[in-house]
């Protein structure tokens, strides 16, 4: 497991070829797999994330 991001509300982990996104503070969260159309995309957008409050905010829009 690849911890991608990490903040006080959000996680993101890449786990055998599978991005996962979790909230720090609810149950659940999202996997996309590695042929989902836009796999590649989300997983620079957490490498290149400005801040930590950008990769929340991807965090946040992928778990809506």
């Amino acid at each position: 497991m690849l911890t991608i991001h990490q903040s006080a509300n959000y996680a993101a982990h890449l786990i055998q070829s599978r991005l996962i996104i979790e909230s720090t503070r609810k149950t659940g969260g999202v996997m996309l797999h590695i042929d989902h159309p836009q796999f590649a995309e989300y997983v620079d957008a957490f490498r290149t994330a400005i801040d930590t409050d950008e990769a929340d905010a991807l965090c946040r829009a992928l778990l809506n």
